[in-house]
């Protein structure tokens, strides 16, 4: 009987270690204080680069980053040197009723954002805000984090951790690409 106990005791030992270790906590995201939105802003120096040349750099990143740049760029104002523009990507969650451990992820539905670039001399600013869960209405990311709401999904967990490693990917994306100079073709025909 001692046996049997413990073997009991013991499955529902790896089971319970097996489930918290399934469970994903979302990350803190960064809110503005005055809006109450999700927003990834920063000044990046870089110094001795006027602000024609951060801004063209930046265009270029648009323009090689998104898989449709005619529909990414909203608003491109060479004056003022900003670029605003938004797009999407896919947030992920385990398939349900899924007998596999862990679980196949399947697509969860579209994130749109907003992403506003600003260009001075020697600095560059970026924006990337306005997140929204592509559903029939307007659905505000920031809900996924009330965790005590009654249409609360555990996945949201999930969509928050994919949508912060999503967001920084992309900015270090356009920090690289800016910061690297572009190849010159050699001209020797």
């Amino acid at each position: 009987m001692k046996t049997r106990s413990l073997f009991y005791m013991l499955v529902a030992t790896f089971h319970c270690t097996f489930l918290s270790a399934q469970v994903t906590t979302a990350p803190k995201m960064p809110v503005d204080e005055v809006t109450k939105l999700i927003t990834y802003t920063d000044v990046v120096e870089e110094p001795g680069m006027n602000k024609d040349t951060l801004y063209n750099r930046a265009m270029r990143w648009f323009k090689s980053y998104f898989k449709n740049p005619l529909e990414a760029i909203k608003k491109s104002d060479a004056e003022a040197r900003v670029i605003e523009g938004g797009y999407r990507f896919t947030v992920k969650r385990p398939e349900p009723g899924s007998k596999k451990q862990p679980a196949p992820m399947v697509d969860a539905g579209l994130v749109n954002y907003k992403l506003k670039v600003m260009c001075k001399d020697g600095k560059f600013k970026y924006e990337v805000t306005s997140m929204s869960w592509k559903q029939t209405s307007y659905y505000p990311i920031e809900r996924w984090m009330d965790t005590e709401a009654k249409s609360y999904d555990p996945n949201f967990a999930v969509y928050l951790q994919q949508t912060d490693e999503f967001v920084k990917s992309m900015i270090k994306s356009l920090e690289t690409f800016i910061e690297t100079d572009p190849a010159v073709k050699k001209d020797d025909w």
